[in-house]
């Protein structure tokens, strides 16, 4: 459902260059206007810290189209958190242009504050105030609308995360799951440009952590909210995203849909970053690669191309690969260390001869002792993925 104050996208508009800046042709105005800003559009942003001597971020550059919902997914340290903070203005940028909804609102000489950027925020600890109710809290962030419209507000958003009946009650009666709720009707009644998700499920068990993040992929498309969430975990992002942004250090090194990022990772980095695997040495040969593990078929996703006897890394993932009772003539062989069942299928540790270990996975049906020498394959249809070394 759309809440029914609900603005619709409005046309975006950037401030228009200035005439020195045409004549130097140094203008930051990107044309067309409407296809090139988006809602959030970051262009080279950089933003150092005081004491620091490196950027927090760099180079940073990102554009989310209305409606979409994107995640920025990174390791702890690489400035997906830093990113965040810019887009909603905590943080001011020593470089580079962020424009939110079209206006520019962060350049290293003009920094419009955060509660004028229309940004709705949700934080990992919901950031909800303990002393007042559920509609209380809700109603604190429209305290710039006249009483009427404040109230008139509440009960639709609650309706809309599911917390219909709550209005009275106070934080410390709500579960995580439900102040989490709360926290986002909070976010999405002034009716923001874009809504910015930093690690919301983090402080949820595994089970809420599941069913919360399909309530909010949910209510990001009923409300048609540009949502942008910040993770670690590569679960939530492959669940909830339009498109995934994978960041290596500082700066976005690949974006894409989460089924294309997934299946044709640009680098070794982002193959760790984005799902479970090993990364073992091998010698690239035109069609295979050849490994300690066995020789595989392979592709190449990176656009630079590989030349034939040159080292390489091989990706390596369980869905991917098969293992067999090893023959007395089999020379690349390993032994299975340990077996975790998993219901429909059971995952195997494998231990190359050289002490590297490989995970396999396959149907539990099928199963294979503790103990037995294997051999390791590709499962039919799949290729090893190889990067250079």
């Amino acid at each position: 459902m759309r809440v029914p104050w609900r603005r619709k996208p409005a046309g975006l508009s950037v401030p228009t260059a200035s005439a020195t800046e045409v004549e130097s042709g140094t203008s930051s105005t990107p044309t067309p206007l409407s296809e090139e800003t988006g809602v959030i559009h970051l262009q080279g942003v950089e933003c150092r810290y005081l004491g620091s001597d490196t950027p927090a971020i760099s180079d940073f550059n990102l554009l989310v189209r209305p409606g979409e919902f994107v995640s920025i997914l990174g390791r702890s340290g690489a400035g997906k958190t830093t990113a965040l903070r810019v887009i909603a203005g905590f943080e001011q940028v020593s470089d580079g242009y962020i424009r939110i909804g079209g206006k520019l609102v962060g350049t290293s000489f003009v920094h419009v504050p955060p509660d004028q950027r229309r940004i709705g925020l949700v934080f990992q600890d919901y950031a909800l105030f303990p002393h007042l109710t559920v509609a209380k809290n809700i109603e604190f962030g429209l305290k710039d609308l006249p009483a009427d419209e404040r109230r008139v507000r509440i009960a639709p958003v609650l309706k809309m995360v599911g917390m219909s009946g709550y209005e009275s009650r106070y934080v410390h009666e709500l579960s995580g799951g439900q102040q989490q709720r709360v926290a986002i009707a909070r976010a999405l009644a002034p009716d923001p440009v874009a809504l910015l998700l930093d690690e919301p499920f983090s402080n949820l068990d595994r089970q809420l952590r599941a069913a919360l993040r399909r309530d909010i992929k949910k209510i990001v498309h009923e409300t048609g909210a540009t949502t942008l969430l910040v993770t670690h975990d590569r679960e939530e992002a492959l669940a909830t995203s339009d498109r995934i942004a994978v960041m290596g250090d500082n700066c976005i090194e690949q974006i894409g849909t989460p089924e294309d990022v997934y299946q044709n990772p640009i680098s070794a980095a982002v193959a760790r970053l984005i799902g479970p695997c090993e990364l073992i040495p091998g010698v690239y040969r035109g069609e295979v690669v050849v490994t300690e593990a066995g020789v595989f078929p392979v592709r190449v996703t990176t656009e630079n191309s590989i030349l034939d006897g040159r080292q390489v890394l091989a990706l390596m993932r369980a869905s991917e690969l098969e293992i067999e009772l090893a023959g007395e003539d089999d020379q690349r062989t390993a032994m299975v260390e340990a077996r975790e069942f998993e219901g429909e299928f059971s995952e195997y540790s494998i231990r190359l001869d050289s002490g590297t270990l490989l995970r396999v996975r396959r149907r539990a049906a099928n199963g294979i002792e503790l103990g037995s020498r294997v051999t390791v394959c590709a499962r039919d249809g799949s290729k090893v993925i190889v990067f250079p070394a």
